[in-house]
């Protein structure tokens, strides 16, 4: 009976999570759309400025669930104290192991007040998730599609868009393209040593080679609104098997709610814009491998000082010794989000007519988004001559 009971509990720990994200899509979508018919008459910027208010909202339910709800102890290293000292227009390049990284975007940028600035360079297979795949797209973020020709013309295009926005902006881009995993993606594991021997160059072994076109393109049309780039290296500490000496893969969304890994660290690079060569597209792919190549290096030392000393809260940096960080978010910071979409959600649920609404909304509004995206791929409802 307890084990029924203990199991019962661990599957809420991630089921109540994924039922309230997905299940407040359609509150969410309403308010959005609210929104957008009440600022139409308005200077793009009004809507822009609300927009980023009502993501911020959002991303703070997911932190809720993030931060608050599971028992992960997040430790940060690095240049974290510089990072939080003021509001910057950012470039965030990370490694990519988990469903769980784009998150981790969340838990830095809450810290600068810059929550509702972040967009992402999203895989083309994101647009489908029902209604949220439409919104990402209205908020800037920027749909690719993997090996496709086409990808550097979509980033380029939704590159000016944000520029044209002239908003605070966390560009997030994982230039691997797709996840480190060695269990389910060896053969991205293979291409990327077999292209680093064609290159000359040295072999990754806990990150794949980066793809430089998103990179390249970034910096190059927003060197002049972009502050900083942050480099961030993301280091689970339970994705690596000390008696076999095995990588493994790094949680998913589903274990890291159980709290299936106990430590995440994040290493924390800030790099002034100014500091990265940017005359030529080759000088940007070369420092973006090298610091593929610092990633690889520190994900080493990682794993290798934790076989040592398992017990202590302390790891190699690079070459540098440091002591990390317990980063932590204040329940009050989150907890009204959720509150705010319980409590909205619930007249769709509790009323005939609310329910009646609310399927009209999932039944119609996921075809007629995609729809949308289809025939509209760049329309952001922004005007690309405010500034």
């Amino acid at each position: 009976m307890l084990s029924v009971f203990l199991l019962t509990i661990n599957s809420l720990r991630f089921a109540l999570p994924i039922v309230t994200l997905f299940g407040t899509a359609p509150t969410f979508f309403t308010f959005w759309f609210l929104l957008r018919s009440i600022t139409f008459v308005f200077p793009p910027h009004i809507y822009r400025r609300c927009d980023d208010h009502l993501y911020s909202i959002y991303q703070r339910l997911v932190l809720f669930f993030f931060q608050n709800w599971v028992h992960v102890k997040i430790y940060l290293h690095g240049d974290y104290e510089e990072i939080f000292k003021k509001k910057e227009n950012v470039l965030y390049i990370s490694n990519h192991q988990s469903s769980v990284d784009w998150i981790i975007a969340n838990m830095l940028a809450v810290h600068q007040g810059s929550l509702g600035h972040i967009r992402y360079i999203l895989k083309n297979d994101l647009k489908w998730i029902p209604l949220y795949g439409f919104y990402f797209q209205q908020h800037g973020c920027i749909y690719v599609r993997r090996n496709d020709k086409g990808d550097i013309n979509r980033v380029e295009k939704g590159i000016r868009l944000i520029q044209y926005n002239g908003l605070p902006v966390w560009l997030v881009i994982f230039p691997e393209g797709t996840r480190f995993n060695p269990i389910c993606n060896q053969d991205a594991i293979q291409r990327s040593r077999q292209f680093s021997q064609q290159k000359g160059l040295s072999q990754f072994d806990y990150v794949l080679y980066p793809r430089t076109g998103a990179t390249v393109a970034a910096i190059k049309a927003l060197k002049h609104k972009l502050d900083a780039v942050y480099d961030i290296t993301i280091m689970y500490n339970q994705s690596y098997d000390y008696n076999q000496k095995i990588r493994l893969a790094a949680p998913t969304m589903a274990e890291y709610l159980q709290s299936r890994t106990n430590e995440l660290h994040i290493d924390i690079r800030r790099i002034g814009i100014n500091e990265i060569p940017s005359e030529t597209n080759e000088q940007i792919s070369n420092w973006l491998y090298q610091r593929f190549q610092l990633k690889d290096k520190l994900l080493k030392n990682f794993y290798d000082f934790h076989e040592n000393k398992k017990n202590e809260l302390i790891i190699f940096s690079s070459d540098i010794k440091d002591k990390p960080y317990e980063l932590e978010l204040a329940l009050r910071e989150t907890i009204y989000s959720w509150f705010f979409f319980t409590l909205t959600t619930l007249p769709f649920i509790l009323t005939e007519r609310g329910r009646s609404i609310y399927w009209k909304i999932c039944l119609f509004g996921t075809p007629l988004t995609l729809l949308w995206m289809h025939l509209f791929p760049y329309s952001h409802f922004q005007s690309k001559t405010d500034h």
